[in-house]
């Protein structure tokens, strides 16, 4: 790939949480080898300078709870069990691109069936196709009668779900998803919003059974999340030492200290929520289920203000996949967070440093700093005073290769 210099107004430092002026970043390969004011660094006839002019920099984003199975549909539940595997990860394979060209180089992937998200993974490593770094997740781990309670009869391959009860039965599920290959193990602590007829805040996994997920996740060097909207079943999580809380839409403030004092990170995901009330009646989603959604989007984002000022460790991550929430979409979840109450700077953290460290890619992404891959995205304007802009990136490159250039 050569070297490349790439030269703009302004660069968002993640670190620092500061716009820095005039910055010029060199790359050779797919690593940065610099960062420094224009003009700084003498350059070879051989670099090849590209300017962005007014554009500022930032880290690529990172978007961390994603379904590659699902694109935004209406009525997810039975058509996407119907679906054979290979077709769904032909069509995942084009969902990557468009997460890319939205500007996010990292995603995690939280909960797939057939574990088309490690041959993703795979397939974007070897080059066969062009999408994020990904870390995924497997299937998402459910107790008997719990979020499995859709797709009865549904074999394991075919199921989003892997069924298991006692922490002998989650360890050996979740040993399952390890062999295949998982970075994460996810857990279905609560019940859902958008599924199942059972309460969305009851727990459902024991805190025996959580703890024996962890333990087995620790002994591979990985980790855990948990879907948790109610706060036992978030204190319970915290307490068994879950590393990442996905939703936590019922909160209280116990859970939230809870989480504030052992570093648990959140992934708030404002958008499902937000799109089902705002679309959901229009376009047939089930009453009951817009109803749920109403009940729990302002205590969301009440939730969402006070865990900032607590402290908790807010990384981004959006659900896309979920009703009206598609691939490429992304970066509306930017938007609801700063309007819920988080200042712009810590927001673009949330996506980039934040993010990078939960995933155990700091020092590699989230920052565009000496000794990174080249992953960069670019957009027209201030992102701290729009965070808007960040919907329709202008550049966006990932380990040296640009990908989109307007």
């Amino acid at each position: 790939m050569g070297k490349k210099a790439l030269r703009s107004r302004f660069l968002f430092n993640s670190r620092s949480g500061t716009l820095e002026e005039n910055r010029e970043v060199i790359i050779s390969d797919n690593i940065i080898e610099s960062v420094g004011e224009i003009g700084t660094t003498p350059l070879s006839d051989e670099i090849e300078i590209i300017d962005l002019g007014a554009a500022t920099l930032l880290p690529g984003l990172a978007d961390c709870h994603v379904h590659y199975g699902l694109n935004g549909e209406t009525s997810f539940e039975l058509p996407m069990l119907k679906e054979l595997i290979p077709f769904q990860a032909i069509r995942a394979a084009g969902y990557a691109r468009k997460d890319l060209e939205a500007g996010f180089t990292m995603i995690r992937a939280v909960g797939d069936k057939g574990f088309l998200d490690v041959a993703l993974r795979q397939a974007i490593k070897a080059g066969f196709i062009e999408g994020p770094r990904l870390s995924v997740s497997g299937h998402m781990l459910a107790v008997t009668g719990g979020r499995d309670a859709f797709a009865p009869g549904v074999s394991f391959d075919e199921n989003l779900f892997t069924v298991c009860d006692g922490p002998d039965g989650v360890a050996k599920a979740a040993r399952e998803q390890l062999k295949y290959g998982a970075d994460w193990i996810k857990l279905g602590v609560t019940g859902a919003i958008t599924a199942g007829d059972g309460l969305p805040g009851a727990q459902q996994f024991t805190e025996e059974e959580m703890k024996s997920a962890v333990a087995c996740a620790r002994l591979y060097g990985k980790k855990v999340s948990g879907h948790a909207h109610g706060a036992e079943g978030i204190k319970a999580a915290v307490r068994s030492g879950i590393d990442s809380i996905e939703h936590a839409c019922l909160a209280d403030e116990e859970s939230l200290l809870m989480m504030a004092d052992a570093g648990t990170y959140w992934v708030p995901t404002l958008s499902p929520v937000h799109l089902i009330v705002l679309h959901g009646i229009e376009k047939g989603i089930p009453p009951q289920i817009v109803e749920r959604s109403k009940a729990v989007n302002e205590h969301h984002m009440k939730v969402f203000a006070r865990a900032f000022e607590l402290g908790v460790r807010i990384v981004m991550g959006t659900d896309v996949g979920m009703p009206f929430n598609p691939h490429g979409g992304n970066a509306l979840e930017l938007e609801l967070m700063g309007k819920a109450g988080m200042p712009s700077v810590e927001v673009l953290r949330s996506a980039t440093i934040n993010a990078a460290e939960m995933l155990g890619w700091t020092g590699k992404t989230g920052e565009v700093a000496k000794g990174c891959y080249a992953d960069i995205i670019g957009v027209r304007g201030n992102p701290l005073e729009d965070l808007s802009l960040l919907q329709s990136p202008s550049f966006v490159m990932k380990d040296g290769i640009i990908y989109k250039n307007r």
